[in-house]
């Protein structure tokens, strides 16, 4: 029985990912946890029998596996680890001797000794054993990370399904849908179809302006702001909106780029907002991603919303940091004035519920 400390298995390792061959952290860990079950350590056959199994993919690496296995696998490496087997000395040497033998064999002999099937299929059986002990222990390695650019409390996906519930739908155009219910009714009246009556079409007339906070303590959050007007254009299926950018709080100009350039007077956007048909989303962290309360961020927002509210009926607050950084930060004080939601797929929800018109039904559960 050969011990695991006395194997050359790191510089085994080391030389085969050299070689090319398709190797990580993950194979390596693999083996030393079939190692630690007991699987592999009977003599240098039963640990070639792993690592093929475990490593090996295609017959190119199988040729890479069996030169670079018999180079490093000395005789000298593991002499030691068989002083430690209870078998007698006579057996010991023979066993030595035997090894010695296989390793110093040509890759062409080797191929001939791995041929010998009563033996190959024992020494599989044994590799196959290992994977499942390792994985009815759950000790197989698994991935740590997950490589996506998903905002996870709330996707892609789960923006667009959002959107798509801010409608205003009103009847314009030509006359083209059957309205069943007069139709039904004029018959009645009638006593015959004469002439069906027709209507036209549900248009979604909602009108809305996306204000976003962009550059210092929002730089983070940049790619979720895009993200946020994207889905809303095309996927929200949205044709009325308005995109412009401030810095902490609108005050006297609105941008029409994440720049700031294309400058834009902020009460001519106010007046052009229709009251009751028009809705407003901020997108800000109102100050708490800072942490504290700021005198001048307070008043200055405070003078926006009251401009605000003049103009326009719905609006509502979308934070990008969670509910519970608001506390003693200028957020905390600015969701006095207007509804304030973290950007969740609940919060978006409830905040697309308040721009249709529906009391903030949002629960909170901050603790102070």
């Amino acid at each position: 029985m050969m011990e695991q400390k006395g194997l050359p298995l790191p510089q085994l390792f080391n030389q085969l990912r050299q070689a090319d061959m398709p190797l990580g952290v993950e194979e390596y860990e693999l083996l030393i946890t079939a190692l630690k079950g007991g699987f592999g350590l009977q003599d240098l056959d039963s640990l070639f029998a792993l690592c093929k199994t475990l490593w090996i993919k295609s017959n190119d690496d199988l040729r890479i596996f069996e030169r670079i296995f018999s180079q490093v696998m000395q005789p000298e490496q593991t002499s030691s680890s068989s002083n430690n087997s209870t078998q007698g000395s006579a057996n010991q040497e023979s066993s030595r001797t035997s090894t010695g033998s296989l390793l110093k064999q040509s890759p062409s002999q080797t191929d001939a000794f791995q041929d010998r099937s009563s033996r190959a299929e024992q020494m599989e059986q044994q590799a196959v054993q290992a994977i499942l002990h390792m994985a009815s222990e759950d000790q197989l390695p698994y991935k740590r990370f997950v490589r996506s650019d998903e905002y996870f409390p709330v996707t892609r996906r789960q923006m667009k399904q959002s959107w798509r519930h801010l409608r205003q739908p009103v009847r314009e155009g030509a006359p083209v849908e059957l309205d069943v219910n007069k139709t039904v009714k004029r018959i009645e009246r009638q006593g015959l179809l004469l002439e069906p009556v027709v209507v036209p079409r549900h248009v979604n007339r909602v009108e809305m302006l996306l204000l976003i906070d962009q550059g210092g303590s929002m730089t983070p959050f940049h790619p979720l702001s895009a993200r946020l007007i994207q889905t809303a254009q095309r996927g929200g299926r949205l044709t009325n909106i308005g995109v412009y950018y401030f810095r902490n709080y609108p005050a006297g100009l609105l941008f029409r780029t994440p720049s700031h350039q294309k400058s834009v007077p902020l009460q001519a956007v106010l007046e052009s907002l229709h009251y009751s048909r028009s809705s407003v989303l901020i997108f800000s962290d109102a100050g708490a991603a800072r942490g504290h309360f700021s005198r001048d961020r307070y008043e200055g927002t405070k003078t926006f919303l009251r401009q605000l509210t003049e103009h326009v009926r719905y609006k509502a607050w979308l934070n990008p940091m969670p509910a519970e950084r608001w506390i003693d930060s200028t957020a905390q004080s600015i969701e006095q004035f207007i509804p304030m939601f973290d950007i969740s797929r609940r919060g978006l929800e409830s905040a697309i519920n308040v721009l249709r018109g529906h009391a903030p039904s949002y629960v909170d559960t901050r603790t102070s």
